[in-house]
C-alpha cells in the first residue's frame, strides 16, 4: 500500500523552505540541505530561540564562540550550529514562514466566518 503525502508549500527562499503537511498536522523545514519535521508548536519555539539572537552583537564580537550559535528547542530533534550568515537567512525564512502562516490563517477565517 502506498501513501503520498501532501505538502503545501508556505514558504520558499534562496535559504530553504517550509511546508505544511496537514495529514500529519506538521510542518517540515528545508534548511542547509536538512529537512527537520515539527509540531506548529515547536516550530513557534524554534522561530522565538532563533529570533532572540542578536546578530548586530554577534557581527560585532571579537570572541571565537560568536562565530556560531548552537539552537536547540523542546520538539525538535535536531540541534542547529548556524554561522552568522546562516543565522541571518534562518531567521528569515523563520519569519517569512510565519507571516504566510498568519495570513493563511486570516484569509481562512474570514472566507469560512462570511459563509457560515
Amino acid at each position: 500500500m502506498h501513501t503520498s503525502i501532501q505538502l503545501t508549500d508556505i514558504y520558499t527562499s534562496e535559504a530553504g523552505a517550509v511546508y505544511q503537511c496537514d495529514r500529519r498536522n506538521r510542518l517540515i523545514i528545508d534548511f542547509a540541505g536538512e529537512l527537520t519535521v515539527l509540531k506548529v508548536d515547536a516550530f513557534l519555539r524554534l522561530k522565538t530561540a532563533v529570533e532572540s539572537i542578536d546578530l548586530v552583537e554577534m557581527a560585532g564580537s571579537t570572541s571565537r564562540a560568536s562565530d556560531f550559535e548552537i539552537i536547540s528547542v523542546c520538539g525538535c530533534d535536531k540541534c542547529y550550529v548556524l554561522t552568522l550568515p546562516q543565522l541571518y537567512a534562518f531567521k528569515e525564512l523563520l519569519a517569512q514562514a510565519k507571516f504566510a502562516l498568519d495570513l493563511n490563517s486570516m484569509l481562512h477565517e474570514c472566507l469560512y466566518t462570511q459563509m457560515a
